[in-house]
């Protein structure tokens, strides 16, 4: 009859094999009823008596151990997309999916985030320096007070993307393609956007003059707000 009732609660849990606090409950729960059929036992039942009673005491033990697993899932999804106020010198970021990421004010100095989704994610005052940004999904992503110094970018897709008070100081962005893009008070000072391609793009800056636009692509809309910053847009093209 022990086998039995251990083979019984193997049934119940097998659904359940990947969750850890599962297993730990399924041990918990096999020693519990070993305990008590003996119980049963030494009260004088029969071996059938006592392992229907042992079996009519385990209740929806499933309903727990969903709850569990659901807590834990939350629990991990939670930290997952949490990387605030941590130092991650040359982590590994490649090909993640981390929509609603939050890198507040943490240490990602060297890190890789290539061919990584990083949609409507928050970098505010983040350490950024050498991080390298190469095919990433950067929509709606928001850099604030941010050093992104000898970070590198290539390929990346910025629709909507906003970098306010954020140190760009030398950039390469030759030959992407911004959409809706926002600079804001950010310091742009020998960064290059050369053959770039840029699309209703706000430069919220009082001086462009250092910005290499050589044969750059964009709207009305874009080139008035360089003009406005005193940019050299000899050599660029109205779309």
């Amino acid at each position: 009859m022990i086998e039995q009732l251990k083979a019984h609660v193997e049934r119940i849990f097998a659904p359940y094999q990947n969750v850890k606090s599962a297993q730990e409950l399924e041990e918990e729960l096999s020693q519990n009823l070993r305990e008590k059929y003996n119980d049963y036992k030494l009260k004088g039942y029969s071996d059938k008596e006592a392992y229907q009673l042992t079996i009519d005491s385990i209740g929806e033990v499933s309903e727990l151990i969903e709850s569990i697993n659901l807590q834990h899932n939350e629990l991990e999804q939670a930290v997952s997309m949490n990387f605030s106020k941590q130092r991650l010198h040359d982590c590994d970021f490649r090909s993640v999916s981390v929509h609603d990421g939050k890198f507040n004010s943490s240490d990602l100095k060297g890190s890789d985030f290539s061919y990584s989704d990083l949609t409507n994610s928050t970098f505010k005052s983040s350490n950024l320096n050498n991080c390298t940004f190469k095919e990433v999904n950067l929509t709606e992503t928001f850099f604030k007070m941010s050093n992104l110094k000898g970070a590198t970018f290539k390929g990346c897709t910025y629709d909507r993307a906003y970098f306010k008070g954020c140190n760009l100081e030398g950039l390469v962005f030759d030959g992407e393609t911004f959409n809706q893009t926002i600079f804001e008070h950010s310091s742009l000072k020998k960064a290059s956007f050369r053959h770039a391609v840029l699309n209703n793009v706000q430069f919220r800056l009082s001086d462009a003059k250092k910005i290499d636009f050589d044969d750059a692509k964009m709207d009305k809309l874009t080139y008035n707000f360089l003009k406005g910053a005193k940019a050299d847009l000899s050599n660029v093209t109205l779309l």
